[in-house]
């Protein structure tokens, strides 16, 4: 394109003062070429900005950009395998399958990276497990795409629950891209639900160090410290983030949790009291606030704000616990003695869970017994999502593991979801004569 410009140009000079008509239709013409070329250079920059987007993962951004480089290079089977992977991860399969199927016709015939787009994309459906074992074989071969293949699985895996798997994965792609913020981020989150929170907080410290503007991360490294009653420790976390974005409820939020555990009780409340707007459920600004109403001596009014904490989060037994107190200041003494009995109950359930993670964490094994107490437990607890994981797990473990068919049928029915209690009725009848 341009050696024909230059070309042009050439042409040009030396016929520009022997012919003025030919010399208009030449400038014509290297005026077609020039646009021209300013199209194609602006399809290039449209394409090196969808790869950044895609390998950042702000995919949604990159798919309209995409469109226009495939306005220009409609059968280009890189274009189409990149938006293919955008289609991919922002879950758009059918867009994604039309792409990889174009370029199957463009390459007449399945490539590598093809077949790749296509594994990935089962992973992504629900086909993890069938396909984990060719994607690891990527890795192990050092694919270019070798970190978004972990991503990839560890993000499907921790999508469902798997924790296990997630972690596997995880520790893959930390070993293989030690410089990369977001696996610390990941694993972290895994480590939590695995009940490892010094690991976890390890983990979120790690990422800070190698990416500062994480604020999720840094938001939830300032809770850990709030969690731990450490008020030193998170402030400097919670001035950074505020300063940031002075506006934002959560930011505000922990913040004012800060602020009384300090002993600033004033701006705790002012606080708090701007964050329960936009956050109306929060358990930790409801139960802050119920304390500082209980030292008010509006205990009414904190029984209230507990009583919404609790339906948020049946398990937490601080709040449990900080509405035996607002009950008893209102003379509701066989209330009171009903939620400390409660919250006592709730209390052993959870140290038994605990200690069963603890010692799956320590000790991982095939054994659906551990898995289902686990699972049991917390479901008695509220924890739904987790005790369901745990009792998936029981399964996966052993499909007619009868104790954990029998909790879910029981759990079900209490739920008021017949058909699911139905299913696992019916299993046991079906395995092992319902013993």
């Amino acid at each position: 394109m341009f050696q024909f410009l230059k070309s042009v140009a050439r042409r040009a000079g030396r016929v520009a003062r022997r012919r003025p008509l030919t010399t208009t239709v030449l400038i014509l013409v290297a005026a077609a070429a020039g646009g021209a070329a300013g199209v194609y250079a602006r399809a290039v920059h449209q394409w090196h900005r969808a790869e950044r987007a895609v390998r950042d993962g702000r995919a949604a951004e990159a798919r309209p950009v995409l469109d226009d480089c495939l306005a220009f290079w409609p059968r280009d089977p890189d274009v189409l395998r990149l938006a293919a992977r955008a289609a991919r991860m922002t879950g758009d399969f059918p867009a994604a399958e039309a792409h990889l199927n174009a370029c199957l016709r463009a390459e007449h015939g399945a490539t590598e990276d093809t077949q790749l787009e296509f594994l990935l994309m089962r992973a992504q459906r629900g086909e993890a497990d069938e396909v984990a074992a060719l994607l690891y074989g990527f890795v192990d071969r050092g694919h270019r795409d070798a970190r978004l293949i972990l991503e990839t699985l560890a993000l499907v895996y921790m999508h469902n629950l798997r924790y296990g798997p997630a972690y596997g994965a995880l520790q893959r792609w930390a070993a293989a891209f030690p410089d990369d913020a977001r696996v610390y981020h990941y694993r972290g989150w895994v480590l939590e639900r695995l009940n490892q929170p010094q690991g976890a907080q390890e983990d979120y410290l790690r990422a800070l160090e190698l990416d500062p503007e994480l604020d999720k991360v840094r938001l939830r490294v300032a809770e850990m410290y709030l969690e731990d009653k450490d008020p030193q420790q998170a402030r400097p976390h919670l001035d950074r983030l505020v300063g940031k974005d002075p506006n934002r409820p959560e930011f505000l939020a922990r913040l004012g949790v800060c602020r009384f555990l300090e002993g600033r009780h004033a701006e705790a409340r002012q606080l708090l009291e701007r964050a329960v707007r936009d956050l109306p459920k929060d358990p930790s600004v409801l139960l802050y606030l119920a304390r500082l109403d209980v030292e008010d001596g509006q205990p009414a009014g904190a029984e209230q704000r507990l009583r919404r904490a609790l339906e948020a989060d049946p398990s937490d037994t601080e709040v449990r616990y900080t509405l035996v107190t607002a009950l008893q200041l209102q003379g509701k003494d066989r209330e009171a003695a009903a939620e400390l009995a409660e919250h006592d109950r709730h209390k052993a359930l959870l140290e038994r869970a605990n200690h069963l993670l603890q010692e799956e964490a320590r000790h991982p094994s095939w054994d659906p017994g551990p898995a289902s107490e686990i699972g049991a437990l917390l479901l008695q607890i509220g924890q739904r999502r987790q005790g369901l994981y745990w009792m998936d797990e029981a399964l996966a473990r052993d499909p007619e593991h009868q104790p954990t068919h029998r909790a879910l049928a029981e759990y079900f029915e209490k739920q008021g979801d017949a058909e699911l209690a139905a299913f696992h009725r019916k299993h046991l009848h079906e395995s092992r004569g319902g013993q």
